[in-house]
């Protein structure tokens, strides 16, 4: 899952977080019998949209964020995106950027635009996976254009 961030001050700490995120899927059905296949454990974009084989049935291989609140909703038959999920995402986010303001030089009138990525365990726990620095915010398939 990809959750975009802005920080307009680090102190005191501002944080904006984009309503919309996307969910990625890999391209191959992940097991842990096999670890050579990049298809499988990677699913950015731009390596995924190499692959020859069977074609997904996710379009693009992404989802929108209301693609994902709709499944889980028919799934749980409750709302774990903002009980659980969405909560969990933003106190990560939040403590992530705590550890490093005091370290972050303070620049008055800009700003700092961070795409979180996380994974979602069985619990339907977010795990923060990486934090990309000047993210890509173009879009290059149909679940990216609904979002930016």
């Amino acid at each position: 899952m990809r959750q975009w961030v802005l920080v307009t001050s680090w102190n005191p700490l501002e944080v904006w977080l984009y309503d919309e995120m996307y969910i990625r899927f890999g391209v191959v059905d992940y097991s842990t019998d096999i670890t050579y296949d990049k298809f499988m454990h990677l699913t950015n974009n731009s390596i995924t949209k190499h692959y020859t084989g069977k074609a997904s049935e996710i379009k693009d291989n992404m989802w929108t964020n209301a693609q994902f609140v709709k499944y889980l909703k028919d799934v749980y038959k409750k709302d774990i995106w903002n009980t659980k999920i969405k909560p969990s995402i933003k106190k990560i986010i939040i403590l992530s950027l705590q550890s490093a303001q005091g370290r972050v030089l303070q620049r008055d009138k800009t700003f700092e635009i961070f795409g979180y990525d996380f994974m979602i365990d069985a619990e339907l726990n977010p795990w923060l996976i990486e934090i990309n620095a000047s993210p890509a915010v173009d879009y290059s398939t149909v679940a990216l254009a609904i979002t930016t």
